[in-house]
């Protein structure tokens, strides 16, 4: 398998996040392809970087920073990081199979309705860049719910129109062919998929199947002024959850609403992780949620997934932060 580069990037406060990152097939693809396994992916990091900026000219520079950061790079994409309270609604919902015109009319509708207004102030282009129309883009989820007769779930992102349009001319700066939107669950789950597949390959000598990694899986992203839940089912994202206002220690009260939503018992979460830059909260933030579930809550890892050596390192590196845009650009 020929070996491809992807970037991905974050805007949170006045911080811009980036990184690139390899990822090629096991050796002996061969054997993977004659016994049905899904390959063990393996990954290298190219670049891993922030830039912080003072509040009053942070609109101005990440646009030049980002195209610095990425003045040489390999990348066939790049992945831009949206959390919720950065869009103008983001949600999860079913939809029956019906024509993709008369789906994408329905979920525009609903985006509309549950648009917040106040969400602009915190878009990741940092300005209501002109135009108050929504930019919706919607993903399928993987296979699971069609099996028991539901229709499929769908994660809809809806971004003003005036923020797609001004990445399109930051993009089109870049020597990147391409840019897409994707989700801070969308891409923390990546990375807690890739961790779960990389420790099974550590401990048994070879990555899990598709269906290897069997347990269900929350990760929980730690800001300052809000908690992100994901759940994961076989190591694909299903759904997610935004608590604003929320801390570390509020964790376990929304993971128990987001499972009973599921209907999925606590009991049955075999992972818990963690990231974001509160991340590191003192361990008895997440006692209760250690109880609920009756698994420890571990920050996210990047070294392993990455093949990186921790020494060689700065001590005070905090890998919460990065989590989002390296699972981008996984």
């Amino acid at each position: 398998m020929e070996a491809r580069a992807q970037a991905g990037i974050e805007l949170v406060g006045t911080s811009l996040r980036y990184a690139e990152v390899e990822t090629y097939g096991a050796e002996h693809q061969e054997r993977h392809e004659a016994t049905g396994e899904e390959p063990a992916e393996k990954h290298r990091l190219l670049r891993l970087g922030s830039c912080d900026f003072d509040f009053d000219v942070a609109r101005a520079l990440w646009e030049e920073a980002l195209a610095d950061a990425y003045e040489q790079t390999a990348a066939e994409e790049l992945r831009v990081v949206v959390h919720p309270s950065q869009a103008s609604s983001s949600f999860f919902a079913p939809a029956p199979a019906e024509a993709r015109f008369r789906r994408e009319a329905r979920f525009r509708r609903e985006a509309r309705l549950l648009a917040r207004p106040e969400a602009q102030q915190e878009a990741p282009e940092k300005t209501a860049a002109g135009g108050n129309d929504l930019h919706i883009e919607t993903r399928r989820l993987a296979a699971g719910s069609e099996a028991s007769g539901e229709d499929p779930w769908f994660r809809v992102l809806a971004l003003r129109e005036g923020t797609q349009e001004r990445f399109e001319r930051v993009a089109d700066r870049l020597p990147v062919p391409a840019f897409r939107w994707t989700t801070s669950a969308e891409a923390a789950a990546q990375v807690a998929r890739g961790a779960q597949r990389q420790r099974a390959a550590d401990t048994a000598g070879r990555a899990p199947g598709p269906d290897g990694e069997n347990g269900s899986t929350l990760v929980v992203g730690c800001y300052p002024q809000h908690l992100e839940l994901a759940f994961l089912r076989g190591g694909r994202l299903r759904h997610a959850l935004h608590a604003p206002g929320a801390t570390p220690a509020d964790a376990a009260y929304f993971a128990a609403a987001l499972l009973e939503r599921l209907n999925v018992a606590p009991a049955v979460v075999s992972d818990v992780f963690t990231y974001g830059p509160d991340a590191g909260a003192p361990a008895d933030a997440f006692a209760t949620l250690e109880q609920i579930t009756d698994a420890r809550p571990q920050p996210l890892a990047l070294c392993p997934l990455l093949g990186l050596d921790r020494d060689r390192l700065t001590a005070d590196f905090d890998a919460g932060p990065y989590v989002p845009c390296v699972g981008a650009a996984l």
